[in-house]
């Protein structure tokens, strides 16, 4: 009987002390498989996270029982750092690819133990030629020459969790036992003359003559090859096609292979989705096509669910997951400053119409290209993922690499033409296992110097690290940014814990703010900037005096931001066709550059993002001296019928001056409207001509259906950003259904940025602003595991032009029947929405 490898126990000993597997030593500590060194060590006591010790110089021995058992294969998916194999006294192997499996085959065995000896203190080899330049930003300099991930040797941003030890599975399989008796050799899912396409080869049984695919409903013949393989090269007739969410329904197919009369050959295969990719560079562009419809990507760089184990926990993906799609992104970049994902990730975003940029895992070093021993490692790395991966429809475009000519160029250093890797190695592995894939040879790349944001894809960090002005996002002329807004986004008050709420920016608070090594400013920094320029005070100053209203100003400048760049690049005429926001999700508590925070909740900023990527959108452009610009935008495939209206309010609830337009937009359509248009006449709408003080303090435009008049959505524009704080006539209701509790806000005059905060509850939507008489419901999500007591269960409403807040008792719900859900990207509107003020209108220039 095959071994059950489990109850795994680990030892810690100074490097080489135990040449051979120890006798006599402990402690052993209990160990996860699959899992990490510093997993186990933090279980143990033996490591704070917080403060991490480095394991460099030392060992760490795995060990469990293996029971007597036949002979077979180990297979070793993943292991990290530089391991040794030993079962008993003999060493079956020494491994330090990460990116690559060992699977070794094992005599019979009698009763011994498997050890698996991290040796910490191993040198990675040595390759052929210097390195001409060292990035600073990634330590040691060493990891140039092994092929391991970058995560935990990144001390800026990441927490510096050495990964070590057998972060995949581990596990034998038997002499004999069976096998798969179908192998997939090829695959490719496309789209040819608009019909799914399907081209296949298969390894199967000789008693495998006859068999056939099932697929989308369809039995597809498999024909016997001159090589022994099954193939099958042909049409899937009546099959949908795979979309990203925005644009249509993610369908995959079920693939099976079935032999007529031997049910015991028949296997599953998996899934496969239908869909066509294109990548459009010409002129300088940078667009993907997704079965021929143009593809306006928004999405975020992938941060890992869980850092300290290097696996995806299911529940944390499928939340993360769902968090993307209903904020309306459609893609996510895995860079190569991470590691390749689990399978689970690939099937999550399939499944999910989640398009997957992937990077190889190669990142800012100068790698030893020349080096044949480096290039054939790194063959057998890409070929590992490129196999596993060829399945799936989301993987929508291979890079091969980050910022490793950008550095190049920086630096004054030549870039040869005949580059071995990037170029080479992995353009050509790329065209060979996924020619349905588009390949780009790094990011940024395609302008001269590589950079530069108006040619091909770069790293925009213009609006952002660089602290350049919100119109910098149009200058700039950026085509698509892989990389944007990196900024230290401060979490929601509630999910902050009180000490760095009460203290921020102290050092406790500054463990969490990403830095660049040797700069002399971080990413806080950055944000105090955008707070001062925008909203006109000392954040210094207002730190010291009022620390919750300087973290409020942080957060809403972290939401104007997200909300003016996006504006900008999804407008119509607008050059950009996508931009990843750098990044995902905060490794540390505090204020990182995440979307959500270290425990995966969502920031403010998230919110304001989610506003800006749904299928159906409504911008807001401020265009200076010729007004504002409203754009509405449709990627959905079937025609709507529209109305846009705009009015202009005083004091957040008298209206100036309104206008409204019934258009129609056909499938993947858009259309721009000017203020003037709308309005009928001149309004100074962005005050750029200063004709006395302002006529007006927001501008509010609304998006209803022509027929149902279902309000869609609105946007917002402020000619001055710091609203004078007011009461605003708030009334609250409280409903609780079967799915639990919904707050019903509405008021007289216009909210900047309502927002919930409760102990025990989470909004599902939040830091949005609230047009006067629109009521908005406000789902609350109990929090796991927090109970109150009943008299101080509730939470308080506040914007940031609200000169108090408002308490709302949770005690005070009304139970009521059913109840659908609102909630989600856009801010959900009411049936029936009230109009915008009981005042009368009156116009002014």
């Amino acid at each position: 009987m095959a071994p059950q490898l489990s109850d795994w126990v680990l030892l810690e000993t100074a490097a080489g002390e135990w040449p051979a597997p120890p006798t006599g030593a402990g402690p052993w500590w209990p160990a996860s498989v699959p899992g990490t060194v510093c997993e186990a060590l933090a279980a143990a006591g033996q490591l704070d996270l917080q403060a991490p010790r480095a394991l460099d110089g030392r060992d760490f021995w795995y060990r469990c029982d293996w029971p007597a058992s036949p002979a077979g294969t180990l297979h070793l998916e993943g292991l990290a750092g530089t391991v040794e194999v030993w079962l008993g006294a003999e060493c079956l192997a020494r491994h330090q690819q990460m990116g690559q499996p060992l699977t070794l085959a094992v005599a019979a065995q009698p009763d011994t133990q498997l050890y698996l000896a991290v040796r910490g203190g191993a040198a990675w080899p040595k390759r052929s030629g210097r390195a001409r330049w060292r990035p600073r930003m990634i330590q040691p300099a060493s990891l140039r020459d092994a092929r391991q991930t970058l995560l935990g040797h990144m001390p800026g941003w990441c927490p510096e969790w050495t990964p070590l030890g057998p972060y995949r599975p581990v596990h034998f399989q038997a002499q004999g036992a069976a096998d798969a008796a179908w192998a997939v050799q090829s695959l490719q899912a496309d789209v040819r003359a608009g019909q799914a396409w399907l081209s296949v080869r298969l390894r199967g049984p000789a008693e495998g003559q006859g068999a056939a695919l099932a697929c989308a409903g369809q039995s597809l013949p498999l024909v016997l090859q001159a090589d022994g393989s099954h193939g099958f090269d042909g049409p899937v007739p009546g099959a949908a096609l795979w979309w990203p969410h925005t644009h249509g329904v993610p369908v995959c197919h079920a693939l099976r292979v079935a032999v007529p009369g031997q049910p015991g050959l028949s296997q599953d295969l998996g899934e496969v989705g239908f869909r066509h990719l294109t990548l459009d560079q010409q002129g300088g562009a940078f667009s993907l096509q997704v079965n021929g419809v143009p593809v306006f990507c928004r999405g975020v760089c992938w941060t890992p669910t869980d850092l300290l184990r290097l696996r995806s926990d299911p529940v944390q993906l499928s939340a993360q997951v769902h968090h993307l799609v209903h904020g309306g992104a459609n893609m996510v970049r895995v860079g190569g400053t991470l590691w390749y994902e689990d399978e689970a990730f690939y099937r999550a975003c399939d499944r999910a119409g989640l398009l997957v940029w992937q990077d190889f895992m190669l990142a800012n070093f100068d790698y030893p290209g020349r080096d044949a021993t480096f290039l054939a490692e790194l063959e057998a790395e890409a070929r590992c993922f490129l196999d596993r991966t060829r399945q799936h429809p989301c993987l929508a475009l291979l890079c091969g690499g980050s910022e490793v000519r950008q550095q190049a160029e920086m630096l004054g250093v030549d870039w040869p033409e005949d580059d071995p890797i990037y170029s080479g190695l992995l353009a050509r592995l790329s065209t060979e296992s996924r020619p349905d894939v588009p390949y780009v040879a790094n990011t940024p790349w395609g302008g001269a110097p590589v950079f530069n944001t108006a040619h091909g894809v770069s790293h925009y960090y213009g609006v952002g690290a660089y602290m350049r002005g919100l119109d910098d996002a149009r200058r700039s002329q950026v085509r698509f940014a892989s990389e944007c807004l990196a900024l230290a986004h401060v979490p929601a008050e509630a999910e902050l814990s009180a000490e760095l709420a009460r203290h921020p920016l102290d050092s406790r608070w500054k463990r969490g703010t990403p830095r660049d090594l040797g700069a002399s400013w971080d990413f806080d920094d950055v944000r105090d900037h955008y707070v001062q320029a925008l909203y006109g005070v000392d954040p210094a100053r207002l730190r010291r005096e009022d620390p919750v209203r300087y973290l409020d100003l942080g957060r809403a400048v972290s939401c104007d931001l997200a909300e003016a760049v996006f504006s900008e690049w999804r407008r119509d005429g607008s050059p950009c066709a996508g931009g990843l926001v750098w990044q995902w999700r905060d490794l540390r508590p505090g204020a990182g550059w995440g979307l959500l925070d270290e425990a995966g909740q969502p920031k403010p900023v998230w919110q304001a993002l989610a506003r800006h990527w749904q299928p159906l959108q409504l911008l807001i452009t401020d265009e200076g001296l010729n007004g504002l610009d409203l754009h509405v935008v449709h990627e959905g495939a079937e025609p709507r019928d529209l109305v846009l209206e705009l009015q202009a309010l005083r004091d957040g609830q008298r209206v100036v001056i309104e206008g409204h337009a019934r258009f129609s937009l056909p499938g993947r359509g858009r259309r721009r409207f000017s203020s003037t248009d709308l309005l009928g006449r001149f309004f100074d709408s962005t005050y750029a001509y200063r004709f006395g003080p302002p006529a007006h303090d927001v501008s509010i435009a609304t998006l209803r259906d022509a027929h149902s008049q279902a309000l869609l959505g609105w946007a917002v524009h402020l000619p001055q950003r710091a609203l004078p704080r007011t009461e605003l006539g708030w009334q609250t209701r409280l409903e609780r259904d079967a799915q639990g509790l919904a707050l019903y806000v509405t008021g007289t005059r216009f909210s900047q940025y309502l927002h919930f905060n409760s102990a025990s509850h989470r909004p599902c939507v939040d830091w949005f602003h609230l047009p006067p008489g629109v009521e908005q419901c406000i789902r609350l999500q109990a929090r796991d595991g927090v109970t109150v007591a009943p008299a101080l269960a509730g939470g308080s409403l506040r914007a940031l032009n609200s000169l108090s807040e408002r308490w709302v008792r949770f005690s005070d719900a009304v139970e009521v029947g059913g109840g659908a859900a609102h909630g989600g990207g856009q801010p959900a509107a009411p049936s029936q929405p009230r109009p915008a003020a009981s005042a009368p209108s009156e116009s002014s220039a």
